[in-house]
């Protein structure tokens, strides 16, 4: 008994500090690896727990494998924003000022009651009162309310806000997506003007995000935001 009471101990000790290396992220917030590895660690855990017989280090060995195999597929992620669209795939816009896309929803395998239930579950009771929908590569959805539906803040008072202003993703760490700047009818050279005149290089953009009113948000790796600024 006080055997298995001593590994109980050991393996909770091994488990928290390898759950906490992993990172700071809600169960809700995981992506689909990481949710696999969580589980795999979790009956890893069980094995070694309760069972006298196998050694401790059966269990330990393969959470510590677990743990490098996190790691060393999120530096891939990071790096390879292709490898990171197989593994998580890319954020889907289900809802836009065109209405609901079911072909978009039929290939994620949800129909109109999920998508109902989820506009809720973020405080939007019909889809009359959302211009854009965007269901998250971990699940969750993210929704843009129409003009006349968003939280009124002092800031609306005096600046009338459009649907237009949904921003569009166009470099993500170094990495430039074509596709998101066609959306905003904007000219790569005018991206990469812009970049000059802040004396930066594509590599040196931790996040540079464009509407189709051509307002950005610019954070490079080293230095502050800029923000405020049309293109």
């Amino acid at each position: 008994m006080l055997t298995v009471f001593l590994r109980s101990i050991i393996t909770y000790i091994f488990l928290l500090f390898i759950m906490r290396l992993m990172g700071k992220r809600q169960l809700s917030e995981l992506q689909p690896f990481e949710f696999v590895i969580t589980l795999i660690v979790a009956e890893l855990a069980c094995i070694p727990m309760s069972d006298t017989s196998i050694p401790l280090s059966y269990g330990i060995i393969p959470m510590f494998t677990m743990f490098i195999l996190h790691i060393l597929i999120t530096k891939l992620a990071s790096k390879n924003h292709k490898f990171n669209r197989f593994l998580n795939g890319v954020p889907v816009v289900v809802i836009s000022p065109r209405g609901i896309d079911h072909r978009l929803l039929d290939k994620l395998d949800m129909n109109v009651t999920d998508l109902l239930h989820a506009l809720r579950a973020a405080g939007y009771f019909s889809p009359e009162d959302v211009a854009y929908a965007i269901m998250e590569t971990n699940g969750t959805l993210s929704v843009l309310p129409k003009a006349g539906c968003a939280p009124l803040t002092p800031k609306d008072l005096s600046v009338e806000v459009d649907e237009s202003r949904m921003p569009y993703p166009i470099i993500c760490e170094g990495a430039f997506f074509t596709e998101n700047l066609l959306l905003t009818g904007t000219e790569e050279s005018a991206v990469d003007a812009l970049l000059e005149r802040h004396g930066l290089r594509r590599e040196d953009v931790l996040l540079l995000t464009l509407d189709k009113a051509k307002k950005l948000y610019l954070q490079p790796f080293v230095g502050d935001a800029v923000t405020g600024e049309t293109l």
